[in-house]
Order: structure tokens, then C-alpha cells, then sequence
């Protein structure tokens, strides 16, 4: 049998043997519908921390290559501070 007929079987299972005691059931329940909501949250904010690495390190390498660029570049003269005078 596969995992969702024996999912269900379980399901069917707890159900009939709470019907004695709604109140088990209702906080069972409820505490399915928290865990699956705590799994949403988990997802979104690993998501969120993914995309904030992936534009982190993005604009560390953008850095590390305006550095690169920095250094490598000639760098002029300093120009005379003070203007020639004409006579």
C-alpha cells in the first residue's frame, strides 16, 4: 500500500476513536493546523534569508571588483596646486 492510503487509514483511525472525546480531537486538530502553519512560516523565511545571501554576496563581489579596479588604475600626477602666472 502506498503512504497516502495508509495516511488516510491513520486518519480514519484517530477520528473514529476520538469520537468519544471531541474535545481530543478539536485539539488535535488545532495542533496540526499550528504545525503546518509553523512549516509555512519556516519556508517563507528560509526563502527570504536565500534570496538576502544570494544579494549580499552579489554586492560583495560588485565591491571586491570596484576595489580590484580601484588599485589596478593608474593614478595621476597630482596636479600643480598653484596656477602658473603669466607675465
Amino acid at each position: 500500500m502506498g503512504i497516502i492510503e495508509e495516511s488516510g487509514k491513520t486518519a480514519a483511525a484517530v477520528a473514529e476513536s476520538m469520537k468519544a472525546t471531541p474535545l481530543a480531537l478539536a485539539l488535535l486538530l488545532v495542533n496540526v493546523g499550528f504545525l503546518a502553519f509553523a512549516a509555512f512560516v519556516l519556508g517563507e523565511v528560509a526563502a527570504n534569508a536565500q534570496e538576502r545571501n544570494k544579494t549580499q554576496m552579489s554586492l560583495i563581489e560588485n565591491l571586491v571588483m570596484q576595489i580590484r579596479a580601484c588599485r589596478q588604475a593608474e593614478t595621476p600626477p597630482y596636479p600643480n596646486p598653484r596656477p602658473k602666472e603669466t607675465p
